[in-house]
């Protein structure tokens, strides 16, 4: 679209009329239709406020579709720090739906605004790597780029991933866990404490003492208090085992997509 067009056409999704945005500018309305009808231009001087009135870049104002990395990524920070801190996280969660909309082949040139994630889910899974998107009452994006050699790897035999979920399978274990996540960082407490608040029986505890441990999301130290050596426990709540709970909810996932493609070959995912 030409200059004159692009102006109309932001200037319309503003819900400004031309006089409106003639005030803000400090010109004539009569200025402002002749820019909408090409028979002027604006004045060089204006272009930057023009196009940051009609809250558009100077590249959407001009129709230039030509993208690069490095002006995007300032764009990006720019927008983000510019955002009140509270509601930074969830900005970002939008700005990487857009990015979602790119991998799947869909427009781009809408605002971030108006491709505000719904309840549904979405995934893309390529022989590059996958995406998955959680909304509803637990919102998150993951991208997992795929190194050329899969992620063997990194994962390896899965012996240290099973021994993380052998100790989430103890049901007494889980309700420690919990009760952790519950408190502030670096909370105090001793092992009868945390057996009372959370029903698990004597015998127990030594198990779960030990899993909390091997999870580090523990740690012991031993005080000496009028003699007696008491065992204290510190808990370092982790946001990586939030991520976990929250990922493995998600396996059991059934409902609608926003955004659903599976274009891997048979390429395994650990070669």
């Amino acid at each position: 679209m030409s200059l004159s067009e692009n102006i109309r056409k932001f200037r319309i999704e503003k819900n400004m009329t031309q006089e409106q945005l003639a005030n803000l500018l400090g010109v004539s309305s009569q200025a402002v239709s002749k820019w909408e009808t090409s028979e002027t231009y604006p004045d060089g001087s204006l272009l930057v406020l023009l196009a940051n009135t009609l809250d558009v870049s100077l590249d959407r104002l001009f129709g230039n579709e030509k993208v690069y990395k490095p002006d995007v990524a300032t764009s990006m920070i720019r927008l983000v720090r510019r955002e009140k801190y509270e509601n930074t996280f969830e900005l970002v969660r939008n700005l990487c739906w857009n990015i979602e909309k790119g991998l799947f082949g869909s427009s781009v040139g809408e605002s971030y605004e108006s491709s505000a994630p719904t309840n549904n889910e979405s995934y893309i899974l390529n022989d590059y790597g996958f995406t998955n998107i959680s909304n509803g009452d637990a919102p998150y994006f993951s991208v997992f780029p795929e190194p050329e050699c899969g992620w063997k790897k990194t994962i390896g035999d899965g012996e240290d991933m099973r021994k993380i979920f052998e100790c989430l399978s103890s049901p007494e274990t889980m309700k420690a866990v919990l009760f952790i996540h519950s408190k502030e960082a670096y909370y105090f407490f001793e092992d009868a404490h945390l057996a009372r608040e959370c029903s698990i029986p004597d015998e127990k505890m030594p198990d779960v003492l030990g899993s909390l441990l091997s999870l580090k999301l523990i740690a012991k130290f031993d005080v000496d208090i009028d003699g007696q050596t008491v065992s204290l426990y510190k808990t370092f709540p982790s946001h990586r085992m939030i991520a976990l709970l929250l990922f493995a909810k998600n396996l059991k996932y059934v409902g609608n997509y926003s955004f659903q493609a599976d274009n891997r070959s048979q390429k395994p995912f650990l070669i």
